[in-house]
């Protein structure tokens, strides 16, 4: 095989006889290949053979394409696509050359378009004076840029492997010296780089928003540093200029633009193409009360003082040295207005930052830097951040206010306990490299002591929380949501810090997936609105990517839960926050959240209108005030025609777990879900302050006993109904709840307040109220007395309850989007769709059924300990009673028929025993009544565990039924709490479902001990 340099001097040779074979043509084509592989791929040839001129002495020309202008990146054809007119010349002629190409060049510049570079191809080898002078002469003639490729820098070109085959094509060069054909390793790019770069490459691309800013942004940073992919920065910057230039909001400019910035200084050593925007940027930042735009406002000013120093811009560092204070008055103003402890420390941030500024007044600055040197600098830069010699790699330098900026770092560092949303890794990165400048103020040590403790907190808290994670995913995969629940609450926990928020709004978003599958809609929809609302105020702006996600995720809950018109009121306000917050928002391929969204009002508007079609105005309405009511019209228009329900098949067709549709129509807003054995009804009449009451109750409600699931309350399964009304919060009854038992059903009313008052501490006793109602309602539904009830709520405050209870801004302040007073569709001609047959929701998640398992307290060594007392002592008080009973056939029929049915021989004792002294007690003290029964408790004590006489009264066999056998037995059940610890709460109270808790948890129906027979042989022995 041929050496390059052997096959180089082969091709010269065949490039030499060319002229001898008067091979134009061929040379033309040569040329042509050549320069559209090396030189610019938009090429084409000229018409007209190259000896009449008809070319206008050109061989070929390049054409204009758009595509260099709309398609940002260089890949293929646009990577050698040039953007000037450029023509080519080619000659095989060997002496003169000279005056050919003198006579070429001005027969294209004289004739045709005008042409911004030639490039002509010799065949033979110029000298290079000859060059020299001819590239001269066509500058000066006729203002043109000339190359002359001769026939040594032809072959060289023709001798490599990617363009041998030209020469083996029109020079008929053997394909035996072809080289062999290197195997050039693709530049080793992440995956989500080349789909991110492939999808912005499209024509139609158009960033808009914020959304689009950022994902935009992730690009641009990956291609900064130098490596393979900065070659695609011109294309970044080129969309981030078209979004800076014609965005109308003016924060997504003000991101944009000190993106820009930053790109231009570090991957292109160039701001020039960006001072308009610069000096725009600078002429709005008084607009912005955002910190984080305010902070990068300082470092713009900083970039731009590098630049000016090492003339990499032309705006004058005087110029530069102005917007400083510029600065620093508008973030003092604003520091003192009142502020969460987030946003007040990115201001504190932003202010220390600009007050320890390099003080450059009045200095003169001449430098230079290539960019291979800013490389080398940022390398040495980042290698000492690594090895921690940051401070020793920066000189000290005067700064514009030392004693102002330590007083505002000072003030950041004692707030930082209580700004967890603050990003810690800025402010101590501020402290590292002005570390040599501060050092020695009275300050300093209380500053890094302030942040050394703040840095532990959350190095510790970030590692606890990447515990959480792995344990809840891996428990999420195996279908124990409880325990996962738990864990994503704990990293929602740990990483609610600044710099990890992103960790903890991601678990935020997990913890609204298991709230939703446990049916739970209360809780997902107040985990879905916090989420909405850390993102929109974080101080990482695009965090604010997951602002539509979760707003729609909220309307998602409400429908779920039944509010299909609230659902399209909150689905209308989360389309607008996609507008403004995803990036490339019309694309719903890669927004799946919004076609799930729209799938369920597509739901709600063939519901309406096919069972309730006076809805439609009122929901096409509300639609129509965002972006969803076109998908959702061609979605109903597609749906239509297949689907026709009657509202029966409509409510068969939803999920178990789902609430009735429309039940946010009519006077009355009801929320009803299953959870822990019980139907829970939450209702109240329809109008904002109300509902809000409402769903704030039902959310706490849910969370609590989503809790208690994974512990026991020992639940009795009574549905619950409760009434929720709204007063003043100036004008609290003396009562704020009361309680009735009602057709079985344990019925509450409660009183809550319409709204807090500006002071934090109505806002805080509101939510405490709330709170101890929500406990009132599950203590009525507990079996367990108030101690162990209290002790329970201990477990479950170290499990992180209030923690959990408790996420951002109250309830209400998430959830009030619009002010309201009425609802839309709020008045009596209006009804939700209701079953015939039976209730909606039909069904509890399995992981919230009632427990089976034995209840607190119980052990069989328990039961059969007080089985053996009952055997012992019940026989006592009816020794001549119960025998006298059993000589009636008709109560020997009753006992046996009761005891096949499941009796046990305690049971029968405990009824007759019951009987019998009750009967005593009120033959000698008259009738027990309720009000006279605690009088007369130790006297009914006392005749229980009385020897009976021959002659003591008795009950007649005509007393005992099986419904008194029945009622009695139930009595008995109620009366045998005690025994296991337990109490009931509110008297009235129904038996039956105390029964089901001591029939399956408690061995009622089933415990028993051998023992000798206390029916003396007049009844069957038992089993």
């Amino acid at each position: 095989m041929a050496t390059p340099v052997e096959r180089a001097q082969m091709i010269r040779v065949s490039l030499s006889l060319l002229a001898g074979e008067n091979a134009h043509h061929s040379f033309e084509h040569v040329c042509r290949h050549v320069a559209k592989r090396r030189i610019a791929s938009n090429v084409l040839p000229a018409t007209g053979p190259v000896s009449a001129g008809g070319d206008q002495g050109r061989d070929f020309e390049t054409f204009r394409t758009y595509l260099v202008e709309e398609l940002p990146f260089a890949l293929g054809f646009l990577a050698l696509a040039s953007r000037d007119v450029v023509a080519f010349a080619c000659t095989i002629q060997r002496d003169k050359l000279r005056a050919k190409f003198e006579s070429d060049i001005a027969a294209i510049c004289t004739q045709g378009t005008h042409v911004d570079r030639i490039y002509i191809f010799a065949a033979a080898d110029v000298p290079v004076g000859v060059r020299k002078k001819v590239e001269v002469w066509a500058l000066e003639q006729y203002d043109v840029g000339l190359e002359i490729i001769d026939g040594v820098g032809l072959a060289d070109w023709l001798a490599e492997p990617d363009l041998y085959w030209i020469a083996q094509k029109y020079l008929h060069l053997p394909a035996e010296l072809a080289p062999q054909q290197a195997d050039e390793p693709e530049p080793d790019l992440p995956d989500w780089y080349v789909a991110l770069r492939e999808y912005w490459q499209g024509p139609h691309r158009t960033p808009s928003n914020l959304g689009d800013m950022f994902d935009l942004r992730h690009g641009l940073r990956h291609a900064i540093p130098p490596g393979p992919t900065r070659v695609d920065l011109d294309g970044w910057l080129t969309l981030m200029t078209r979004l800076a230039e014609n965005n109308v909001d003016a924060d997504v400019r003000l991101h944009t633009v000190y993106e820009i910035v930053a790109a231009r200084s570090r991957g292109k050593a160039d701001l020039r193409p960006a001072e308009p925007l610069i000096r725009r940027f600078m002429s709005e930042i008084e607009l912005s009360d955002d910190p984080t735009i305010l902070f990068n406002a300082s470092v713009l000013v900083q970039v731009c003082t590098t630049a000016a120093a090492l003339d990499h811009t032309d705006i004058p560092l005087p110029e530069i040295v102005t917007w400083i204070p510029q600065l620093r008055r508008h973030v003092n103003q604003l520091l003192e207005r009142d502020w969460g402890p987030n946003a007040r420390a990115g201001l504190l941030q932003a202010a220390a930052h600009l007050a320890l500024h390099v003080d450059y007044t009045g200095a003169e600055l001449r430098g230079s830097a290539t960019l291979a040197e800013l490389d080398e600098q940022y390398e040495a830069l980042m290698e000492a951040i690594h090895e921690g010699a940051l401070q020793q790699h920066l000189d000290a330098a005067p700064v514009v206010d030392l004693d102002d900026g330590m007083r505002r770092l000072l003030e950041l560092t004692k707030l930082l306990p209580d700004a967890r949303g603050y990003p810690i890794d800025s402010f101590s990165a501020v402290i590292d490299i002005l570390a040599p400048t501060l050092r020695d103020h009275p300050l300093y040590r209380q500053v890094c002591d302030g942040l050394d403790d703040a840095v532990k907190r959350q190095e510790g808290d970030v590692a606890v929380g990447d515990k959480c994670r792995q344990r809840a995913t891996a428990l999420q995969k195996a279908g124990r949501l409880l325990d996962a629940l738990r864990e994503f609450h704990q990293a929602k926990v740990n990483w609610f810090h600044g710099d990890t928020l992103y960790g903890a709004l991601r678990a935020m978003a997990n913890i609204v997936d298991i709230y939703c599958a446990l049916g739970m809609y209360l809780a997902a929809k107040k985990y879905a609105l916090a989420t909405a609302a850390i993102a929109r105020s974080s101080l990482e702006p695009s965090d604010r990517e997951f602002l539509p996600m979760a707003l729609f995720s909220a309307a998602n809950q409400d429908h779920l839960a039944g509010a299909w018109i609230a659902s399209a009121d909150l689905a209308s306000i989360a389309s607008l926050a996609h507008l403004a917050y995803a990036p490339d928002p019309a694309n719903l391929d890669r927004h799946t959240y919004v076609s799930a969204a729209v799938q369920y009002q597509v739901y709600t508007a063939l519901v309406a209108r096919q069972t309730r079609p006076n809805f439609e105005p009122a929901f096409w309405n509300i639609l129509d005030r965002g972006h969803l009511a076109p998908l959702v019209r061609t979605g109903v228009d597609a749906w239509s025609t297949r689907v026709s329900y009657t509202e029966q098949e409509w409510l068969d067709w939803l999920s178990d777990k789902a609430g009735a549709p429309f039940s946010d129509v009519g006077p009355e807003r009801t929320i009803v879900f299953r959870a822990l054995g019980v139907v829970w009804t939450i209702h109240g009449r329809n109008e904002q302050n109300t509902v809000l009451a409402i769903e704030d109750f039902t959310s706490i409600l849910q969370i609590l006993l989503v809790e208690f699931a994974s512990l026991d309350p020992a639940i009795i399964p009574q549905d619950v109904d409760i009434e929720i009304r709204t007063y003043p919060a100036y004008r609290r009854p003396t009562d704020t709840y009361m309680t009735r038992v009602n057709g079985g059903q344990r019925q509450w009313l409660l009183f809550l307040p319409a709204e807090p008052q500006d002071e934090a501490d109505d806002e805080q006793h509101i939510r405490q109220g709330v709170l101890h109602l929500a406990f009132q309602v599950l203590l009525g539904n507990s079996l367990l007395g108030r101690e162990p009830f209290s002790q329970l709520m201990d477990q479950a405050a170290r499990n992180g309850l209030f923690q959990n209870l408790e996420i951002g801004r109250p309830y209400r302040e998430l959830a009030r989007f619009r002010t309201q007073p009425i609802p839309p569709l709020a008045d009596a001609r209006y009804r939700p769709l209701v079953h015939a047959d039976r209730p909606t929701p039909r069904a509890a998640s399995l992981h919230l059924n009632p427990r089976s398992s034995p209840g607190p307290g119980y052990s069989v060594e328990k039961a059969h300990a007080i089985l053996a007392e009952r055997y012992e002592v019940l026989p006592i008080p009816i020794r001549h009673t119960l025998p006298a009973l059993l000589q009636d056939e008709r109560v020997r029929g009753l006992f046996n028929s009761l005891r096949e049915e499941g009796w046990k021989d305690w049971h029968l004792l405990t009824v007759v025993m019951n009987l019998t002294v009750n009967h005593r007690i009120e033959a000698r003290c008259g009738s027990l009544t309720v009000e006279r029964l605690g009088q007369l408790r130790e006297a009914v004590f006392d005749e229980a565990l009385r020897e009976e006489r021959p002659d003591d009264p008795r009950i007649s066999p005509a007393e005992i039924s099986r419904d008194v056998m029945m009622h009695r037995i139930h009595m008995a059940a109620v009366s045998s709490l005690r025994r296991w610890g337990l109490v009931l709460h509110h008297g009235d109270t129904s038996a039956d479902p105390v029964m089901q808790v001591l029939e399956h948890r408690y061995g009622f129906w089933t415990d028993d001990i051998p023992h000798d027979d206390p029916f003396q042989g007049l009844l069957p022995a038992g089993t």
